[in-house]
């Protein structure tokens, strides 16, 4: 096991370092976004949804090149610590490092994780909101209501109806 000359661990940990940090400023906005989904899915506001996909869809972007990132740097850690393909998790890498930062770099890395699980716990809340509103709607129009006599109503195609379909109905507002 050959040891990792000092200038090349010390900056690929200061790398390793940094992409975890942004990594976690990716994981803040992301969590942001998915907030204000939240309230967008709540307020029924759906002209929010194209600004928020694109919004989320940057953020996702730079957390993929993070990652691409992360992995360059960690597959040079373990080439130079020779670190086998099989055993590359970032807790074997650090330790053949040797380094001292290599504490506080778990740490940082075990905040993110937590971060990340939160993120994707939040996802699913949003997710399972969809889908509640999604179920009423689908039950609200299999509802079979009879129209009162006098009613301006018409049917999906536009055309005004004297007879009272159920869930093929629309009132007529203002």
């Amino acid at each position: 096991m050959g040891r990792l000359p000092i200038v090349n661990a010390s900056i690929s940990l200061d790398e390793l370092t940094d992409i975890l940090t942004r990594e976690s400023v990716q994981c803040d906005l992301l969590a942001q976004n998915i907030v204000q989904e939240r309230e967008a899915i709540k307020g029924m506001e759906i002209q929010k949804f194209v600004s928020l996909n694109q919004s989320r869809m940057s953020i996702l972007e730079c957390l993929r090149s993070l990652k691409e990132e992360l992995d360059e740097v960690l597959d040079r850690l373990a080439v130079a610590c020779h670190v086998p393909e099989a055993g590359r998790t970032l807790t074997e890498i650090l330790r053949r490092t040797q380094s001292p930062q290599m504490g506080l770099i778990l740490q940082q890395y075990e905040r993110l994780a937590d971060q990340v699980r939160a993120v994707k716990h939040e996802i699913a809340v949003n997710q399972l909101l969809i889908k509640n509103i999604q179920s009423f709607l689908i039950r609200a129009m299999e509802a079979h209501r009879q129209p009162s006599p006098g009613d301006d109503l018409y049917t999906v195609s536009g055309a005004r109806s004297d007879s009272g379909m159920p869930a093929a109905l629309i009132r007529r507002q203002g």
